[in-house]
């Protein structure tokens, strides 16, 4: 085992020997298999909805592009992303042969930006025949993404409000965003589409897979046909172009009993969020995102925000802790300043140009102890003094 505090790993202290073990004694090992109905039963009741409103996915960005076609996004149309993202937001978009549309987010909890979405959407779209589209480039604005970010949950119910109010779906990418509530409801409570990332350094973990959710069930029965090949018959008859997109047993085998030890997994990320929150509540030079007033973060990641004028300071402190065999690092480059998508329709973005110089990722595994969490904190202040 490696003696360095890393960012996230998994903890692995459940039944998952005990169930993949099962996999390879019964050969039930690719997407066919007792497990994956399993994992996904259990995964609806845990975020709020009914059996069979859950497809479990080869990967989260998988479960994203699958969404994304299922509530119609079409080749041109435009996809609206903030910019503060995983890349993988944009690529499943762009994946459908839609073009994201970035636009920024609110700097306190780095989530999309409710107030200049309307403003954006108000100024730079007109509606005809019950759709809202691009003034300048004519394009249909298909889909909206908010995005939960470290765990942290948008203002869901204000966006809700605006997209009814241009006609336009959302699709909650909460990838990161399991044990999260919104005003006390849970993912599948708040009746939207969405997808969960159970990639490895994830809350829990399947080692790689996603999955699909939602209340309205003629979408889920369109994400799991298109997952499988869009398959219609058992003489290998297939209505039209689907995916390989399919989990496999082993995979849901690992996630279930990941779920399985969710509530203590999220208590325990909570614990350590609020110990750093104590530590660093006086600290001048950075800020811990937290919880925003709307929600209940999962505290997937911690993250400091560095102010301005000590933002050159952060690799000089990512050093500092890798001397002492702590992982902190940096985290997502913008949208708007990646390469793929630099030249894409976007919003003033300049507030969200400096970020990637002053978010700081802190070890946020769950099974981090006290005495090397307090090293991590002692560390950061004594840098900062």
């Amino acid at each position: 085992m490696s003696d360095w505090i890393e960012i996230s790993i998994p903890s692995l202290r459940g039944k998952e020997q005990k169930y993949l073990q099962e996999c390879v004694e019964t050969n039930f090992v690719s997407s066919v298999g007792p497990f994956v109905n399993k994992f996904e039963n259990l995964l609806a009741k845990d975020i709020g909805l009914m059996e069979n409103q859950t497809v479990v996915t080869s990967s989260g960005s998988a479960a994203l592009q699958l969404g994304l076609l299922a509530l119609g996004v079409k080749p041109n149309d435009l996809v609206i992303v903030p910019s503060y993202t995983f890349i993988a937001t944009a690529n499943a978009v762009s994946h459908t042969g839609a073009k994201p549309w970035i636009l920024d987010t609110e700097m306190q909890n780095l989530t999309i930006d409710p107030k200049k979405l309307d403003k954006e959407l108000e100024l730079r779209t007109f509606k005809q025949n019950g759709f809202s589209f691009h003034k300048d480039t004519k394009q249909k604005i298909a889909c909206i993404i908010p995005v939960h970010v470290f765990g942290s949950p948008p203002d869901i119910e204000v966006i809700k409000l605006i997209a009814e109010k241009y006609s336009i779906p959302i699709l909650l990418d909460s990838a990161c965003g399991i044990g999260s509530k919104y005003r006390g409801k849970k993912l599948g409570q708040n009746k939207l589409s969405g997808i969960i990332s159970f990639n490895g350094n994830k809350t829990i973990t399947s080692g790689s897979g996603g999955v699909f959710y939602s209340s309205e069930q003629i979408i889920v029965d369109k994400v799991r046909h298109l997952s499988s090949t869009a398959k219609c018959s058992n003489k290998y008859e297939h209505d039209e172009i689907g995916y390989n997109h399919r989990m496999s047993n082993i995979q849901a085998a690992l996630g279930l009993a990941q779920l399985e030890q969710l509530e203590k997994i999220v208590q325990e990320k909570k614990i350590i969020h609020q110990n750093y929150k104590n530590e660093f509540n006086n600290l001048k030079q950075c800020n811990l995102i937290s919880d925003p007033p709307w929600g209940e973060s999962s505290h997937w990641l911690n993250a400091i925000l560095i102010k301005k004028s000590n933002s050159k300071n952060i690799e000089k402190l990512i050093q500092k802790l890798k001397s002492y065999r702590i992982r902190a690092n940096y985290f997502w480059k913008p949208l708007h300043l990646q390469k793929p998508y630099k030249n894409n329709l976007q919003a003033k973005l300049d507030s969200l140009n400096d970020i990637q110089e002053r978010i700081l990722i802190l070890p946020s595994s769950p099974k981090l102890n006290r005495t090397d969490q307090s090293k991590v904190i002692e560390i950061i202040k004594s840098f900062f003094k």
